[in-house]
């Protein structure tokens, strides 16, 4: 049977959508970090990880990045989660407001209504309404279903500055996938074995010529050395195609090139 590792702690919105799509929720492994997610998948072929890559609002998950391109895994699907925060507290009194940062950010425009307000940021939302559930001066900024895991009053909902806020979380594993099913995307890194003009131009125009279609490139530093970045790609096709076989090809003479493989993106509600 197929564990998935996922980040936690439990009511986490990554644990949310593995609870989704998994077919046991006994055998979701919460983690603490998304490192300690990418090293049980990596240590053992039977365990798959859930892990956020972007957000519609923030943009890309770095760590993500990175853990995809120091680990020996695999993306085999990709889900749009649509990421819904309420306010939820044991009362309607409090004088303070506890999330996670990105979550208190996501949040801005509804927190201009409290700004007599303390806010304190935590490592997870789910440990924000953990919080408030033993201290009744908290309210928490989380998932619905966290607040009423914590059985916390739920004073507003769908408070996020974008009101179709979406996560896209990938599904990885150890072994690489390359079937023949057809599928929509295909992401890969790069990492250049030199800086010199026009190195960048040589990477970009094989996708012209080819005929593929680029829908995102992004450049990270890589951690190594001031200067020295990969990049990220996502282009529309299976790797199994043939103008995607040669552009590939083609790239290695260039750059080394790590295909992370081919999937679909299934949209998926709270």
């Amino acid at each position: 049977m197929i564990k998935i590792a996922t980040l936690g702690p439990e009511n986490s919105y990554s644990h949310i959508l593995s609870q989704k799509i998994s077919e046991d929720n006994n055998k979701i492994i919460l983690c603490k970090t998304l490192n300690e997610v990418f090293e049980k998948v990596d240590n053992d072929k039977n365990i798959e990880g859930v892990v956020p890559i972007e957000n519609l609002i923030h943009g890309s998950v770095r760590e993500c990045l990175l853990g995809l391109l120091k680990y020996g895994v695999y993306i085999t699907e990709s889900y749009d989660f649509n990421i819904y925060h309420c306010l939820a507290a044991k009362g309607d009194k409090f004088n303070s407001i506890v999330s996670h940062p990105q979550a208190l950010a996501q949040c801005s425009d509804f927190l201009k209504n409290f700004r007599e307000q303390n806010l304190i940021e935590t490592t997870s939302t789910s440990e924000a309404m953990n919080l408030a559930k033993k201290d009744s001066s908290l309210a928490a900024i989380g998932s619905i279903d966290s607040a009423k895991n914590e059985e916390l009053k739920i004073l507003y909902k769908n408070i996020g500055n974008n009101k179709h806020n979406i996560t896209r979380f990938i599904r990885i594993k150890k072994n690489f996938e390359n079937n023949d099913i057809k599928n929509e995307k295909t992401s890969l890194i790069i990492l250049p074995k030199e800086d010199r003009p026009g190195l960048l131009f040589e990477i970009l125009s094989i996708f012209k010529i080819k005929d593929i279609n680029l829908t995102k490139i992004e450049s990270i530093p890589t951690g190594e050395k001031i200067g020295e970045y990969l990049f990220y790609l996502e282009i529309e096709g299976s790797c199994n195609q043939l103008n995607l076989k040669q552009s590939f090809d083609f790239l290695s003479t260039l750059v080394d090139v790590k295909i992370l493989g081919s999937y679909n993106v299934k949209k998926i509600d709270q």
